[in-house]
């Protein structure tokens, strides 16, 4: 599933139990934050923060037609 607003992600994140030796996000070009392009990166420091308490943290990311794939793995 390709996320195109924060709240769609974050939603996804926090009803997830994150486990494993990874996991990835696909975001969208175009993803928005309280409706606006999030063109600062809040929303996905939104994501992040959801991200972050579960225990993982980013591992880089691959750009893809219209969307990015997102890694994380578990903190050291």
């Amino acid at each position: 599933m390709i996320f195109r607003t924060a709240e769609e992600a974050k939603k996804h994140i926090d009803q997830s139990t994150l486990n494993g030796d990874s996991f990835e996000l696909h975001i969208a070009d175009d993803f928005t934050f309280a409706g606006q392009p999030d063109l600062m990166g809040a929303g996905m420091a939104v994501v992040l923060d959801g991200i972050l308490v579960q225990g993982f943290e980013p591992d880089g990311f691959d750009q893809h037609d219209g969307y990015r794939v997102y890694r994380y793995k578990p903190m050291e």
